[in-house]
């Protein structure tokens, strides 16, 4: 008879306990309730992972799969630059920015709205900040930004995180579509979800 053990599991410095069945793989897939925060899988597998919020609920920040700028004429209305930085550390925190250019858009501003995911083990890029949507006039008239910020657990790992940004132009049908930059941080977040 095999007896299952608890294992005490260094992420970044904090220690977790981990039941015995977080150790065990199904398939070579980890549970939601077992996952913990790493490093996003290379070759394009970590654009196939899923989106959840703070609830483990699934959504779809990305749902027209544009990434890193790479805008596309929209079908209806206008079409925004949208403009994410790289998710950063700026002691505590994880933070990200977003800002935006008119593109084919003729508003003099727009919303905009970044939300920051970390990435865990079971295949899931999970929010954990977001911004107010804050009306700003296009980068190229000013600098300002939205600014999504999270309090880092521990900065002792390397974790995937994406910062994605949603730009809504005032007055006009924009393109419903979101861009996100990802970056690997020092910035573990291991507690709750906010």
């Amino acid at each position: 008879m095999r007896v299952a053990v608890a294992a005490v599991v260094a992420v970044g410095g904090v220690s977790l306990t981990v039941p015995a069945a977080a150790q065990a793989r199904v398939d070579g897939v980890v549970s939601y309730a077992d996952a913990v925060p790493g490093l996003a899988p290379a070759g394009g597998l970590a654009d196939q992972a899923r989106y959840v919020d703070e609830n483990g609920r699934e959504i779809d920040p990305a749902a027209n799969r544009r990434h890193d700028g790479g805008n596309t004429p929209s079908a209806i209305g206008c079409t925004p630059v949208t403009l994410p930085d790289d998710p950063h550390w700026s002691s505590p925190d994880v933070s990200g920015h977003g800002q935006w250019n008119k593109g084919d858009c003729t508003g003099a501003t727009a919303h905009v709205t970044n939300c920051l995911y970390e990435y865990y083990t079971d295949g899931t890029w999970r929010r954990k900040a977001c911004s107010d949507s804050t009306q700003l006039k296009p980068k190229s008239e000013s600098n300002n930004r939205s600014t999504a910020r999270r309090t880092c657990d521990s900065t002792g790992a390397l974790i995937s995180w994406r910062n994605q940004v949603d730009v809504d132009v005032d007055g006009q049908v924009d393109s419903s579509g979101t861009e996100y930059h990802q970056a690997s941080v020092y910035c573990v977040v291991t507690g709750a979800d906010q």
